[in-house]
């Protein structure tokens, strides 16, 4: 028996030798980030899904097309003026009351993020510039610098013309508010002008004086090409100049001149476009763009009102909810100035036949001899007797 205690005791012991054992691992230090200048805002973070969805097949190309309104559509985005800085000759453009930046460095990065909004919708996106710098090598000739810009835009056979510009008021700080223009031989860019100004004055908080009309060489140049000058906001007023420093409020202004071309898109198409699903992989607070874009859109009609004697059209706009937000005078059209001139016009154009032509000869004929007769005489005599009583001439 004590053999066999033996046996079974070394039996144990081989088996627990041969048994695997974890084996321990060190533990990897994490960083301390706070510690390094260059990492010192960045903290790990445990992220926990609030709003978890469903599995479900991968998203088809169908449904981002959906998602792209601008897809198929060529837009010009001129950053206006440049190299005011460094470069001599002509560049034009203001410069901040406050900070002393340049006109030409504003319009360009309010430009390039513009761009960045305007493809995240499926656009493709020409620019006159992408760096701070004149468009032409030689910048002393206005006209050839005006020039090339519209040029960019139809030889990329582009829909639409966007420049972007701040504006200045000589001596009055006080001045600010938004304002663009659209060319007088292409109406058709009323709409575009009317729904980016709306949208950028919404943006930044300031006054909308709307769609102007603008004698402006880079419009004229357009052709057929719908072209607005966006003139968002005023370098003259110190507050706005500084605001204007901040690359924040430069993507926020991209964002709302993106916005008012979305929302033209509304208009001309009929529409609604998904404004939170095209910004959220730009902008963190996406979720308000759908109702920014709602409260900014523009629609005009036509109306007609008609009363006894005339017709008068006015032109009504209205936002995305119906509610009126402007109304202008078209003029009035009297009908019975309109029948006047139809009966005077048709009368001149109908020749009149040789029976009353004969007919009008004999009765001038007769009215002279009626004049040179006593019965002239009578006939006056009887018309002065019966002045002021019921009695019929005859």
């Amino acid at each position: 028996m004590q053999i066999w205690r033996y046996v079974l005791a070394g039996s144990v012991v081989t088996a627990l030798a041969f048994i695997p054992q974890g084996h321990l691992t060190k533990k990897a230090a994490m960083p301390a980030l706070e510690e390094n200048p260059a990492f010192a805002s960045l903290k790990l973070q445990k992220h926990t899904p609030t709003n978890v969805l469903p599995a479900r097949s991968p998203v088809s190309f169908s449904s981002s097309r959906a998602n792209k309104p601008l897809s198929g559509v060529t837009i010009c985005v001129d950053p206006g003026h440049g190299g005011e800085g460094d470069e001599p000759g002509y560049t034009g453009g203001t410069t901040g009351v406050a900070t002393g930046q340049t006109e030409g460095d504003v319009n360009l990065r309010v430009g390039l993020i513009l761009r960045q909004y305007l493809q995240a919708a499926g656009a493709n996106v020409v620019m006159t510039r992408i760096s701070d710098n004149r468009c032409t090598e030689d910048g002393t000739c206005q006209r050839d610098e005006l020039d090339f810009r519209p040029n960019t835009a139809k030889r990329a056979n582009a829909d639409f013309f966007i420049s972007v510009h701040h504006n200045e008021a000589t001596n009055k700080p006080s001045v600010n508010y938004t304002a663009v223009f659209y060319p007088k031989s292409n109406s058709s860019a009323v709409p575009l002008a009317e729904n980016v100004s709306s949208s950028v004055a919404r943006y930044l908080g300031i006054r909308n004086v709307g769609a102007k009309v603008g004698d402006y060489r880079v419009l004229n140049q357009l052709g057929n090409i719908p072209g607005i000058i966006v003139e968002a906001s005023f370098m003259s007023n110190p507050t706005e100049d500084q605001r204007l420093a901040n690359l924040s409020y430069n993507k926020m202004e991209a964002k709302a001149i993106a916005t008012g071309i979305l929302n033209y898109f509304r208009v001309a198409k009929g529409k609604d476009v998904d404004f939170k699903g095209i910004f959220a992989p730009l902008d963190s607070d996406s979720h308000t763009a759908q109702a920014m874009a709602d409260a900014t859109f523009i629609r005009r009609n036509v109306v007609e009102r008609k009363s006894m004697f005339n017709t008068t059209y006015e032109e009504v706009t209205v936002d995305r909810s119906g509610k009126q937000v402007a109304r202008r005078s078209l003029g009035s059209s009297t009908l019975a100035a309109k029948k006047s001139s139809s009966s005077s016009k048709s009368t001149a154009a109908a020749k009149p036949s040789e029976k009353v032509t004969k007919f009008v000869a004999q009765s001038k004929e007769n009215a002279k001899t009626l004049a040179s007769s006593n019965k002239s005489r009578v006939v006056l005599s009887e018309r002065n007797k019966a002045i002021g009583s019921s009695k019929p001439v005859i």
